[in-house]
């Protein structure tokens, strides 16, 4: 019987999959269509928050998963993640000349799928009581800035070791 089953959970799997591939690939070539759906998408949710005074949790999971997008967006490939840096480990980046770019860890368009796919899950979580968690608001906001500044001198240490910039990347 887990013969039969498989095949079908399989099939269905890999249907979906080319299917969600084929609307990406579509919109790989249109980079302002797709930035102007993400800020849709923004507008949408900050609606639907202003409308319903809640879900701040839902907010503040949203918040944190977008800077993690970002700040691996803005990570040079070959370089360890900064939450499983190493303290030993000494990578130096390769010598680039003026004319190269750094090469980022991860593209744009999966940059733009993670941002979008944080979006539609907060919108749909809006949309249901059990995500409305009880929580005293201006906590979990001061929270949220303490883990950003966090973050990010964490991030400003790991640039500053490994010798790189956001500049770096855009240089032609």
């Amino acid at each position: 019987m887990n013969s039969d089953v498989d095949p079908v959970y399989t099939r269905l799997y890999h249907k979906y999959t080319m299917k969600y591939r084929r609307i990406i690939d579509k919109w790989i070539m249109h980079p302002g269509k797709r930035w102007s759906l993400c800020a849709l998408l923004l507008f949408f949710y900050f609606s639907r928050l202003v409308e319903t005074q809640s879900y701040f949790v839902v907010s503040y999971m949203l918040g944190i998963q977008i800077i993690q997008s970002l700040l691996r967006y803005f990570t040079p490939l070959g370089l360890p993640d900064i939450e499983d840096e190493d303290e030993d480990v000494n990578i130096q980046l390769p010598q680039h000349t003026d004319d190269r770019p750094l090469i980022r860890s991860m593209p744009e368009i999966q940059l733009w799928e993670q941002i979008i796919f944080a979006l539609f899950l907060s919108n749909f979580a809006t949309y249901f009581q059990i995500f409305d968690l009880p929580v005293y608001w201006p906590f979990l906001f001061s929270y949220f800035i303490l883990v950003m500044i966090i973050t990010f001198k964490k991030y400003l240490k790991h640039m500053q070791k490994y010798g790189y910039s956001w500049g770096d990347f855009s240089k032609r």
